[in-house]
């Protein structure tokens, strides 16, 4: 292999497979097998997973045999440095066989993926969403860090023999963040009947090369915790193909395209700009609405974008956000673990004095949550850089993206106003291609999101 010099090269140093029943490192090398690794990391997945295309000459598949379960550790290197990846064997797929070879593909995940499969709850679990994810995560035999951030409410769940990611999805929906501002309710006004509130939910619980993350969305974007462990990464600057100014391309933007920026019909239909909360509580007989409105909401968010305004509402019709668009309906229990002779609600109109710690917050995130991940899809976009593999999911990049006006703009303003600037990575999948060129090809590919526009102005809701 030679030196490595351009910001794609790489060096693939080993790639060990342990038969089960051994050491993870008591294996065989097969590095001269391995044509392509993939590794991807994401925000919504509890685990991160990786593929691997491998030509087997040497009867590996049925002489070893792979059975699912083999611990597999690459060790690679590149510009960036010296990177190792432990996973074990899930799945083999795409087998393809002639003569004496035959080439297939291996399916590579977390331990804790397939611990989980096996694994079930059936016990009440009490306390703060990001101490139960602890918990859980010991219950999987885990020993990879985890970072959390401290969540407002206390919760006590019986999970009814679920495992443990689908009980953590369920605590991330519902999970608030601790600096999280209380709902401001306001009476009713004159275009809507039911009374309003204001507020923020929504965690993300994942995994990336760091280890375990439960966060906020609003700290993820933010960046405001001295416990997350994400990193700031840019800027990756978008250059003419026959750029020669000398400038590192490392920093060059390979490819970017867009999925989604406009989808009115379907954000209305989500409740993206306005929900009406339906509450009823069975204990006491009291029916209460609520109206959660974007316009009213978005100031108190955090947003990666440059607007303080919800310019992010179409401008030609207010009626999207005074009107809801959905209905969140439930049953509220605020009895279901108080004992006490006065009301549990922490409603002070309920007359409570010493409310229980595991009262129904529905009212704090039932729509707040859902309204905070629809946000993040404002502007989807892919990107492909050349290969740094210190970035993870759950990080953020500052993208400049060229101006597309008329030629005589571009000196004045060379950067597209409305798509450049901070996005969070909401994916990231780094490619490791043994197969092209003398040092192989090492790529990035990162799929972002963001709520806002405009890095440092806009021209929505103008």
């Amino acid at each position: 292999m030679a030196e490595l010099k351009q910001s794609t090269d790489f060096s693939l140093k080993s790639v060990i497979i342990a038969p089960l029943g051994t050491g993870a490192r008591e294996g065989y090398d097969i590095k001269q097998m391995v044509g392509t690794f993939q590794y991807i990391e994401s925000v919504t997945s509890p685990f991160v997973v990786a593929t691997m295309n491998v030509v087997d000459s040497a009867g590996l598949l049925n002489d070893l045999p792979i059975q699912g379960g083999e611990t597999v550790i690459v060790e690679l290197e590149t510009t960036v440095g010296i990177e190792e990846y432990q996973l074990i064997v899930w799945k083999i797929y795409n087998r393809v066989a002639q003569s004496n070879t035959q080439a297939y593909t291996l399916g590579l995940i977390s331990v804790e993926a397939l611990n989980n499969e096996y694994s079930r709850v059936s016990k009440a679990l009490k306390g703060g969403p990001d101490k139960i994810t602890s918990e859980l995560l010991k219950g999987l035999g885990s020993s990879k860090k985890f970072y959390s951030e401290p969540c407002k409410f206390e919760v006590k769940y019986i999970s009814p023999n679920l495992r443990p990611f689908d009980i953590i999805a369920k605590l991330a929906m519902k999970s608030v963040p601790k600096t999280a501002s209380a709902p401001k309710s306001n009476n009713a006004n004159s275009k809507n009947s039911s009374e309003s509130v204001t507020g923020t939910a929504g965690y993300f619980f994942f995994e990336n090369k760091r280890g375990y993350n439960f966060f906020s969305v609003d700290t993820l974007l933010s960046g405001d915790s001295e416990d997350l462990q994400a990193e700031e990464h840019g800027p990756y600057i978008e250059r003419p193909a026959n750029d020669d100014s000398g400038n590192d391309v490392r920093a060059n933007i390979l490819q970017v395209t867009f999925k989604s920026e406009v989808d009115v019909l379907a954000s209305m239909r989500k409740g993206k700009y306005s929900s009406l909360m339906v509450f009823f509580n069975h204990s006491t007989g009291q029916y209460h609405e609520y109206h959660y409105s974007l316009d009213e909401t978005y100031k108190s968010m955090k947003h990666l974008g440059s607007q303080n305004t919800p310019s992010i509402i179409p401008a030609g019709d207010n009626k999207i956000s005074d009107y809801p668009t959905k209905i969140i309906t439930s049953v509220l229990d605020h009895e279901s673990w108080y004992n006490e002779a006065g009301p549990a609600s922490f409603e002070e109109k309920d007359g409570a004095s010493s409310p229980s710690p595991f009262c129904d917050f529905h009212k704090h995130f039932a729509a707040q949550s859902a309204m905070r991940y629809e946000l993040l899809k404002n502007q989807l976009a892919t990107v492909v850089i050349a290969g740094n593999s210190e970035i993870c999911a759950g990080d953020r990049i500052d993208l400049k993206l060229v101006n597309k006006r008329p030629n005589k703009d571009i000196d004045t303003q060379p950067y597209d106003q409305e798509s450049s600037g901070m996005y969070l990575i909401g994916e990231v999948t780094h490619t490791y291609d043994s197969t092209k060129g003398t040092n192989g090809k090492f790529t990035t590919t990162l799929r972002l999101m963001r709520d806002s526009y405009g890095d440092i102005e806009s021209n929505r809701g103008n």
